[in-house]
């Protein structure tokens, strides 16, 4: 015998009858979780719904990690391409000044002029 299992007794009420909360203590103890035959088939399809809904939000989250993902590399992407832009604008900014043209065009005996250039005046009739 099992000398540390409590002994079966039944508290009665004042009335003879079990309490609610003896009532209810008794049903949550003679619980089981183990599902009858002829209940499986009325919990088939809950349990499809909710298999269902567990595979749609494991793909959801995973796709949205991997959209996070390509953001911030697209992020990063674009903050090189506004770089090397800045780097090449100020490049050719450098480049179009007028001392630096001229300096070009010096290799190619392209000489700077000197005097001003003047407006060709239209006829008049």
């Amino acid at each position: 015998m099992n000398q540390f299992k409590a002994p079966n007794i039944e508290p009665k009420a004042k009335s003879g009858k079990f309490s609610v909360a003896d009532e209810t203590i008794k049903k949550a103890s003679d619980f089981s979780f183990f599902i009858k035959k002829e209940h499986l088939k009325g919990l088939l399809w809950p349990m499809s719904v909710f298999v269902f809904l567990t595979i749609i939000y494991v793909f959801l989250s995973h796709y949205h990690v991997k959209s996070l993902r390509k953001q911030d590399e697209l992020k990063k992407e674009i903050n090189e391409l506004r770089s090397e832009y800045i780097s090449i604008k100020s490049s050719l900014m450098k480049k179009s000044n007028q001392s630096e043209v001229s300096k070009r065009l010096e290799s190619e005996e392209i000489k700077e002029l000197i005097t001003p250039p003047y407006v060709i005046q239209p006829l008049k009739k």
